[in-house]
């Protein structure tokens, strides 16, 4: 595949590099398709004015260039945007890069500009004007793409472009063929740990064990080095591998691909080296898309911080109350077990003369000496909860969610309850699905304990801003019927 001469720019330049430090693989596109809605807007002043200065001696209508920029820049980046000229990938090629700017710079002129005849619109804009926009359009959208041609590869090469943190798990043939470099260039992704699994899938108990282990492994450092994604890199036609591996994953709250394995991209790389860059299979998908997370802690935010405004007064009360009736802080943390499983420090109103937090936790009881008077009614009415709306702008918690365990009780239940792990595939909240049906307060009984973790897995796989707003109206009428808070 031939490409444009560089020698005129530098691929090390210290003049152009900067451009992909602080911009993600994603972003490329959105901002090369910004750049080539200004560089229009700017041709189409620039000769408007240039021209009828040069020409005329006046200096047209100024507002007029603009729109016709305008126009034309809008219809410049949807035909690009269909030719698909704004994929990363698609703008390493400069054979495909030419080709598709004469094709869409073409159609944006000739549409944009028998739009205006036939609108009458146009008398601003002369002919000599026109010639001069196509032809300094075009060479700067050219000149263009070059530099980011170069920024995207230097930053390829140096792996300074910011992509998906994943990990890799796979065969050793297969990482062996799959190197970092090529993840990047060809999904944008940047590698944070790599795992190889046993040489030979004979399905030997030894084998399966070592897998297991290497999964585990690669579990701990995706949640250590906040992975976006995992990416499997297994031969296509052992299914019994992938499945095992992938019920492992299953503890991630991430989506993972299955990448082309040898045989797979022998085979489509020769057809289209385009499709090729895109042939990833999900084969498990994250609970919460990125708009609906971002939804989500909108809603957090605005309702907890109506809340700690309107409810400041009462929480000053219940610390001072506290703080008169027994010795202690009237606030404590405790150790839980949030999102992807990280341990963070849970706020709660102190409700016993005990502060436990350690490796074994025993839970309140009904007339458990260990609780305050004042205790008592927080905890039947949950108000020992309210500080949690700190934890919700922190953005530790949720308003809404499968509420944490202590980290003492997380290692129990996750050891003797099916896709117990599953919970923290979205942040706990400070009530739930599970709550508002009655399973609240201390669960002792392994029974009552698997059903509150089977509704947690309903709401994960249902949730909808409307879902949430039901909980938490249907929260103060469970509040209300003391029910299980002891």
């Amino acid at each position: 595949m031939s490409n444009f001469s560089l020698t005129a720019i530098s691929s090390r330049s210290s003049k152009t590099r900067w451009i992909f430090r602080s911009i993600s693989y994603r972003r490329v596109g959105a901002f090369t398709a910004i750049s080539d809605f200004a560089l229009i807007l700017m041709a189409s002043i620039a000769t408007g004015i240039g021209y009828h200065a040069f020409a005329f001696e006046i200096e047209g209508d100024i507002g007029s260039f603009c729109a016709i920029g305008s126009f034309c820049g809008s219809i410049f980046v949807i035909f690009s945007k269909s030719l698909e000229l704004y994929r990363p990938d698609a703008l390493l090629s400069s054979r495909a890069q030419l080709r598709g700017i004469l094709i869409a710079w073409g159609s944006a002129l000739l549409f944009g500009f028998s739009i205006l005849f036939l609108l009458k619109a146009g008398a601003h804009y002369s002919r000599g004007a026109i010639i001069g926009f196509g032809l300094l359009g075009f060479g700067l959208l050219v000149a263009s793409r070059t530099v980011i041609r170069v920024n995207l590869r230097q930053a390829l090469a140096d792996g300074s472009l910011a992509g998906p943190r994943v990990i890799v798990i796979g065969d050793p043939e297969e990482l062996a063929v799959t190197p970092s470099r090529q993840l990047l260039r060809t999904y944008g992704t940047r590698e944070v740990g790599r795992f190889e699994l046993s040489p030979g899938a004979d399905g030997s108990h030894s084998s399966l064990a070592y897998d297991l282990a290497v999964v585990d492994s690669g579990i701990r450092i995706a949640q250590s080095q906040r992975a976006e994604q995992v990416l499997l890199a297994i031969r296509w036609v052992d299914t019994a591998r992938r499945d095992l591996i992938c019920e492992r994953l299953r503890a991630l709250p991430l989506p993972v691909f299955l990448l082309p394995d040898r045989f797979v991209s022998s085979i489509v790389f020769q057809a289209s080296r385009e499709l090729y860059a895109r042939t990833v299979i999900e084969v498990q998908r994250a609970p919460l898309s990125r708009q609906n997370m971002i939804a989500k802690r909108f809603f957090d935010v605005v309702l907890a911080s109506l809340g700690l405004v309107i409810l400041s007064p009462l929480l000053l009360a219940i610390g001072i109350a506290i703080k008169l009736e027994s010795p202690g802080p009237a606030i404590f943390r405790q150790r839980r077990k949030g999102f992807n499983g990280e341990v963070f420090g849970i706020y709660k109103f102190r409700t016993m003369t005990v502060l436990e937090d350690g490796p074994v936790i025993q839970q309140a009881q009904r007339n458990d000496h260990r609780v305050t008077w004042l205790g008592r009614f927080l905890r039947a009415s949950s108000m020992d909860e309210l500080p949690q709306l700190f934890n919700v702008l922190a953005g530790e918690m949720s308003l809404v969610g499968p509420r944490p365990h202590t980290v003492a009780h997380h290692e129990k239940y996750s050891r003797s309850i099916d896709n117990y792990a599953l919970r923290h595939h979205v942040k706990p909240g400070i009530t739930g699905w599970a709550q508002i049906h009655g399973f609240r307060g201390a669960t002792t009984d392994p029974a009552l304990m698997d059903k509150r973790v089977q509704h947690d897995l309903w709401y994960i796989n249902n949730w909808s801003s409307w879902l949430d707003l039901r909980i938490l109206a249907r929260t103060v009428v469970e509040v209300l019927r003391f029910r299980n808070a002891y």
